[in-house]
């Protein structure tokens, strides 16, 4: 549900920029030009202010490169992957979401079943043809029971359908878990500094609050899951400096621990 609010936000948003978004534009364009002027810090900070009013994959695509080029390997990662979200068959962004793993040390991850037939993007896919193909053969088959075919040939026909029914239902499951996930995945990405190098890493911590002991280190545009809790909702506690804390863990759970909002951002924010 989480991925459905986040496409119709992008596509109200879109809408927006339409009918109001001369300002969206022209910090698009201020960037491009300015970008291409060799200011990649200020063209940074018109892409960030053009994205906080609407969303495109040429956009974070573009925002992204930028934060590879100046070294910010969190925030490269972060923006291709959003890129990705709203363009997942492009090439190029995928070629260059590898190539900013690589460079931040991060291992490149192998495209799996829930990168392609599972993805968030084919639930409608899959749930619609659940719902057609389990009332199409329902009725197909009180039809084909009352013809005269032999019993073995009724038998295998209705086993497959079953069959079919069974996998739709099991790959609607898969696919809701994985924007389940989506929903939960957040990238590391590390706070600035003075000197304008990036961080080697981010501490996981034991307990919300920055006094408290390390639990694991993260590098730079490593993703994780935020742990939700009996309620659902995302895991996350108020320090009394009014300041956010996710509980999160690596993909396979060998990392846990409290790291910031500001270090931990959220795809789907």
């Amino acid at each position: 549900m989480k991925l459905l609010r986040f496409l119709l936000c992008l596509v109200l948003t879109e809408f927006a920029w339409v009918a109001h978004g001369q300002d969206g534009n022209r910090l698009f364009y201020d960037a491009v030009r300015t970008e291409a002027a060799g200011d990649l810090d200020d063209a940074i900070t018109y892409y960030e202010k053009a994205a906080s009013q609407a969303h495109s994959a040429n956009l974070h695509g573009n925002l992204a490169n930028l934060y590879l080029k100046t070294g910010n390997h969190g925030k490269a990662i972060l923006h291709y992957r959003k890129a990705l979200l709203l363009a997942p068959n492009n090439r190029e962004l995928r070629a260059n979401l590898t190539q900013a793993r690589e460079i931040a040390g991060l291992p490149v991850r192998k495209a799996t079943v829930d990168d392609s037939y599972f993805a968030p993007t084919t639930i409608g896919v899959w749930c619609w043809g659940v719902v057609i193909l389990f009332w199409a053969g329902l009725w197909g088959n009180l039809f084909f029971l009352r013809a005269l075919l032999p019993f073995y040939l009724k038998a295998v026909v209705m086993s497959s359908w079953a069959i079919l029914v069974a996998f739709g239902a099991y790959a609607t499951w898969r696919t809701d878990n994985n924007i389940q996930l989506l929903a939960r995945e957040a990238v590391a990405v590390a706070s600035d500094t003075s000197n304008g190098e990036e961080p080697s890493s981010i501490r996981l911590r034991r307990f919300a609050g920055d006094a408290n002991d390390a639990n694991a280190e993260l590098k730079p545009g490593e993703i994780v899951h935020i742990d939700v809790g009996e309620d659902s909702t995302l895991k996350e506690h108020e320090t009394p400096d009014g300041t956010i804390w996710y509980l999160a863990r690596s993909r396979y759970g060998r990392k846990k621990g409290w790291a910031t909002t500001k270090e931990l951002i959220r795809i789907l924010d």
